[in-house]
């Protein structure tokens, strides 16, 4: 991976990289510089080498979103301020520019939210990357090419992307808006629909399962027994069908009090696809904000 400053007239790359905590790091090599026709002010201080730490990553209530963030470690004796951020590389179609200003105290760590430019599914798994460019309010722009990513953040968000858009080329799936209810209090349960309606392209979609979340499970079946982790579908879908749909019963996971209140990923159910006769894959089955709050609710009605 390579690090660099560009200076005024030039530009120096420097190699680097190290273990920090276990995870590798790009270490960003930093010296009192700046671009052409942007002066240092009197009363800022540049950072000197070896200040800054950046790795890609993705919090978990960022999974159903086109976002991420960049974390910054600043390791140097002074504050440094970001004044903007661009986001690029072979594993996107474009660049994402944030122009929002961050400081990062001496000592400390940062993220900072980012929109992810669009990802570049014809890029090959191995050969996608991501790279950073930084400006500092000093006038320094930084650059690193192909960023760690200590919890493969990128393969993770080009998977269920990609996936994503195969899936809609072939049909329209997502959950239906709205549940229905059954029973009342503990015995409350949540019943989901899914749909599938055909765009009319070639291919062949099947819909193979849908998996439960930390928050949300099969309801027990009435033969009793331990209760079911997913949802078995077996639903396939073509251009020569009409469409389809299939109900779900649901009930909470579990009860305790921080299952709602900490819960950031509860209604992200992973539903498992496979497109003609290929390898299985996984994509977040499209919910909307008011159907996932609804299943909270009946989470609430259950464990009330």
């Amino acid at each position: 991976m390579t690090v660099g400053t560009r200076h005024r007239g030039d530009e120096r790359r420097v190699p680097g990289s190290r273990v920090i905590a276990s995870c590798v790091a790009v270490v960003i090599a930093l010296s009192g510089c700046t671009t052409a026709g942007s002066p240092v002010p009197t009363a800022t201080r540049a950072a000197s080498a070896e200040d800054l730490v950046v790795e890609f990553r993705q919090n978990r209530d960022q999974y159903a979103s086109d976002a991420a963030i960049v974390r910054v470690g600043n390791r140097g004796d002074h504050d440094i301020t970001i004044v903007g951020l661009e986001l690029a590389g072979s594993a996107f179609t474009a660049t994402t520019v944030r122009d929002r200003s961050s400081t990062i105290r001496a000592g400390q760590t940062t993220d900072l939210a980012v929109e992810l430019p669009p990802i570049d599914c014809d890029a090959r798994d191995g050969e996608s990357q991501v790279d950073l460019l930084l400006r500092l309010d000093d006038g320094a722009v930084l650059s690193a090419a192909d960023l760690p990513d200590p919890t493969d953040a990128l393969p993770r968000i080009r998977a269920a992307t990609c996936t994503v858009a195969a899936v809609q080329r072939i049909a329209e799936v997502a959950a239906a808006p709205g549940i229905r209810l059954e029973g009342a209090g503990a015995t409350t349960v949540a019943v989901l629909t899914i749909t599938a309606v055909p765009t009319g392209a070639p291919g062949r979609l099947e819909l193979v399962a849908l998996r439960s979340t930390v928050l949300l499970r099969p309801a027990p079946t009435d033969g009793g027994g331990d209760p079911p982790q997913d949802w078995p579908l077996g639903l396939t879908v073509d251009a020569a069908d009409g469409p389809q749909s299939i109900e779900l019963r649901i009930v909470p996971t579990r009860c305790d009090p921080h299952a709602l209140a900490e819960d950031k990923v509860g209604t992200l159910f992973p539903l498992v696809v496979r497109i003609d006769d290929g390898p299985e894959a996984v994509m977040t089955l499209p919910l909307d904000a008011d159907t996932a709050e609804a299943l909270k609710d009946a989470v609430r009605a259950r464990c009330a």
